[in-house]
């Protein structure tokens, strides 16, 4: 297990070189997700051959919710930040790395066997954070650089922040087809027929 610092936008050579229980820490720019119509959006500009609002290219997706106010002379006052669960997100991630090019997902839960396919073809990680340590995580912010198609309610927007040695984060799915959550989940699956067979009970 090795401690990596990373500055945003990655290099897919630094992203290979990750491994599984590695902690990393990313300073720049992240872009917080929350809902399905985030991924969405941006997928269909692509598809249709507009230029997106922000650079994603080498960068990094947190699925993440925020709370922040904004001022009146245009800036924000940000305030707190929480990680979602990322399997709300499958259905539309793995096509999301294919078209963006984004190297790192942030999230907690860890996410499907098609996106960690998408992960290895492309070269990207799952990393995850802690949940419930919104305030550990919050200093982390230096601020809200931007919001993309603003709502009323600041809970549905997806923003760009700018973070310094943001983590500390856990590298549960790497670029090469590994993942923590099938280890424990085959693992699970073995003590399960263990206890099953000393219990006498059949399948």
């Amino acid at each position: 297990m090795s401690t990596v610092y990373l500055t945003t936008p990655l290099k897919k050579e630094d992203i290979e070189k990750l491994e599984l229980d590695d902690v990393v820490y990313i300073s720049g720019d992240l872009y917080t997700m929350m809902y399905a119509d985030h991924f969405t959006r941006i997928m269909d500009m692509i598809d249709a051959g507009e230029k997106l609002p922000m650079e994603l290219e080498g960068g990094v997706i947190y699925n993440t919710g925020t709370i922040f106010r904004r001022n009146d002379d245009g800036t924000y006052d940000f305030r707190a930040i929480g990680t979602t669960t990322s399997s709300k997100f499958n259905p539309y991630t793995a096509d999301f790395i294919r078209k963006t090019g984004v190297r790192a997902v942030l999230g907690k839960g860890g996410m499907d066997k098609t996106t960690l396919d998408a992960m290895q073809e492309c070269g990207c990680v799952y990393l995850a954070l802690v949940g419930g340590c919104a305030a550990i995580y919050t200093e982390k912010v230096d601020r809200l650089e931007r919001e993309y198609w603003p709502h009323k309610s600041w809970a549905d927007n997806m923003l760009k922040i700018n973070v310094t040695n943001y983590g500390p984060m856990f590298v549960s799915m790497d670029a090469h087809g590994n993942s923590i959550y099938e280890q424990i989940g085959n693992q699970a699956e073995l003590n399960r027929r263990d206890i099953y067979k000393k219990l006498n009970i059949g399948d």
